[in-house]
């Protein structure tokens, strides 16, 4: 797409939310109320959507096995610093900050920005295999993964507080998971 794309975030983007999140060009997320994670391991399933796929290419292997497999929420200056999201700002500087980048973006006028983002895009050596992908999530079985769902569905994680705290009670233990 020759649009620049922006995301702000000032809440918690975890799975499916997170991962167009990540296929945007940048992002910027607000300290102290911005959180990202993709806890699908927590809950049985490999990423479908291409949380694998754009996890490595940002932040690279072995963070992207840190943050897929320990199921861990992120903070924005982890994530800042672990190049998730391309800064984290105070808050209340948020919606000032990315409006102005935005403005500045805009003026310099479309055919710049395709050039630049055309040129930016051949240097990335990322090739995404969404299919792969998709097809390794699919090596689940539903009962399998309705196992590990009725846990934390017990536990109560579809409640606004469940969400909040939703990798802790997702890291319970779980029914045919190795030690």
């Amino acid at each position: 797409m020759p649009q620049v794309t922006i995301g702000k975030l000032a809440g918690l983007a975890r799975g499916g939310g997170n991962e167009p999140l990540m296929a945007l060009d940048m992002r910027f997320a607000a300290i102290g109320s911005s959180g990202q994670a993709q806890p699908g391991t927590l809950q049985g399933i490999c990423h479908g959507g291409g949380g694998t796929q754009y996890t490595t290419n940002l932040i690279g292997r072995t963070r992207a096995l840190e943050l897929i497999l320990g199921g861990e929420l992120v903070g924005a200056e982890l994530a800042e610093r672990y190049a998730l999201v391309s800064r984290a700002l105070p808050a209340n500087e948020l919606d000032g900050f990315v409006s102005a980048l935005a403005r500045r973006i805009a003026a310099l006028g479309s055919v710049i920005i395709d050039v630049v983002k055309t040129a930016v895009n051949a240097a990335d050596t990322a090739v995404y295999d969404m299919a792969a992908e998709s097809a390794l999530a699919a090596r689940f079985s539903f009962p399998d993964v309705t196992a590990f769902a009725r846990r934390p569905l017990d536990a109560g994680v579809q409640t606004r507080e469940g969400e909040l705290r939703l990798e802790e009670l997702l890291r319970g233990p779980q029914p045919g998971a190795g030690a």
